[in-house]
């Protein structure tokens, strides 16, 4: 029986390899620990994805060039759910199977979605730093009850998201590229368009896919509609905002603020002008911490390779 040659480069089984390993033993392959920081790039791909029959991987860069040279590769393992780095059409056509866990962190992203709103709402973090320098302030807050927030993707985080919403009494509105009324509907939401959401919302969170038709959609253009001075949260993909545009908008108030997990490019550059901003909330792509659901995907992962060799 032939010995499959697994290459892991999923930074969170990295993290987690201790635990990982002990999974492993049930399994009989040939296992290498490729070191990764955020993502291999095609350049690193290239290098040793010849020898492979199969890649456990994060957010890696993989190309129709890293096709070329994966001579032997028969399966890609996305640890987690967002496969817009890895060319699924190109992979096809090699009959490598391109494999994933949908809807493996809607909670905790969810979570953090609604975390970040009542942070805002309440001045958690401007309280917080009020009194860490000694001041005694009482800055205004606000409710989510007397707000409008808008869902702009309303697949199975945005529908989370709603549902969490629904006891807080605030107005939502969602908007997908697919029609969603029905879901939209159980959820006491109001399904509409792009424009709507822009116009009317006072928080906008973004939980699309990324794609060629959501690539940079906050941008100026779509920020010149936004009429009510919003708040911008983003726990979905860092291109689905122009970042700079988004830097324009805050700095001339456009945008009240933003609580951002996830950026153009990763990780974030350390002179970046977000991170001087006291209006807006940094993670560092992190919303989907959660150690039963991280040791979900690892098993899962494991398991997806393990069926499709």
């Amino acid at each position: 029986m032939k010995k499959f040659k697994i290459a892991i480069s999923a930074p969170y089984m990295h993290q987690e390899k201790e635990k990982v390993e002990g999974y492993l033993q049930k399994y009989q392959w040939d296992v290498h620990w490729i070191p990764v920081s955020e993502r291999l790039e095609e350049k690193d791909l290239i290098k040793f994805i010849d020898q492979f029959d199969g890649l456990i991987c994060g957010d890696d860069r993989l190309t129709a060039k890293v096709y070329e040279h994966a001579k032997k590769l028969k399966v890609v393992v996305k640890w987690g759910t967002g496969i817009d780095s890895i060319n699924k059409e190109e992979a096809e056509k090699r009959n490598i199977k391109i494999c994933r866990t949908p809807d493996a962190f809607t909670i905790p992203v969810a979570e953090s979605t609604i975390a970040l709103m009542l942070n805002f709402a309440r001045n958690i973090d401007v309280n917080n730093n009020i009194m860490k320098s000694g001041q005694w302030l009482k800055p205004q807050g606000h409710t989510l009850s007397e707000s409008t927030i808008g869902l702009i993707g309303f697949g199975n985080i945005g529908q989370a998201v709603a549902k969490r919403l629904n006891p807080f009494s605030c107005k939502i509105l969602a908007y997908d590229i697919v029609d969603k009324k029905k879901e939209a509907n159980k959820l006491r939401v109001e399904f509409t368009s792009l424009d709507e959401i822009l116009k009317k919302s006072n928080y906008i969170s973004l939980h699309a896919d990324l794609n060629a038709s959501s690539l940079h959609l906050i941008n100026k253009k779509t920020i010149s509609k936004m009429l009510m001075f919003p708040y911008l949260i983003n726990t979905a993909r860092g291109p689905l905002i122009q970042e700079n545009d988004l830097i324009w908008a805050l700095q001339n108030k456009i945008i009240k603020g933003a609580g951002l997990d996830v950026f153009e490019n990763e990780p974030l550059s350390s002179d970046s002008a977000l991170r001087k901003m006291t209006e807006v909330v940094l993670s560092s792509h992190n919303t989907n911490s959660s150690s039963y659901y991280w040791d979900y995907v690892h098993q899962n992962s494991l398991a997806m390779m393990d069926a499709n060799l």
